[in-house]
């Protein structure tokens, strides 16, 4: 097991994660349990939503039960981030200290999060209107959803020019 952790170091350190992480990152790391009830709260819901299960008692456990596993798996993920941080914290790979404004050209975390909801909303009309040319029609739902993967799509691709540059 030692072998596989220090494997993932390995791969982890060449790809950039000795990098300060993003404070919502690190919030999301510090909140495992928060985090893992809300995904697991809006995965179940979602699923729900698609099988149209608010009226079947059988197909409302099935969404109760893969929210219960997205919100465990989040919980997961965000256990594991934890130890990562905290490892190269004590390796010292991350700033202790944080960013002064003045180095940092990055935007406040509301700013950024009211950024992400108004290009989804967007984003979404956009794809509805478009979806609307199609037989038959995209619905509210298929539109929010690619919208949704268009935006961390984009989002993922920046980080990964961003840090490329350096």
């Amino acid at each position: 097991m030692e072998r596989l952790r220090r494997a993932f170091l390995r791969f982890d350190e060449r790809f950039g994660g000795t990098e300060p992480p993003p404070r919502v990152q690190v919030f999301l790391a510090r909140h495992p349990v928060g985090t893992g009830v809300v995904h697991g709260v809006f995965q179940g819901l979602l699923f729900a939503a698609v099988l149209s299960a608010f009226d079947n008692p059988g197909r409302m456990l099935q969404a109760v039960l893969v929210g219960l596993g997205a919100g465990l798996f989040a919980w997961l993920v965000c256990r594991f981030e934890r130890r990562r941080q905290a490892h190269y914290e004590r390796k010292g790979g991350f700033r202790s200290a944080p960013v002064s404004p003045v180095e940092s050209d990055a935007l406040p975390v509301w700013l950024e999060g009211l950024l992400w909801i108004s290009h989804w909303s967007i984003f979404t009309v956009v794809l509805w209107l478009v979806g609307q040319l199609k037989d038959p029609p995209d619905s509210w739902l298929r539109s929010a959803i690619l919208a949704g993967v268009i935006i961390i799509g984009g989002w993922a691709a920046r980080l990964f020019r961003d840090r490329r540059r350096r």
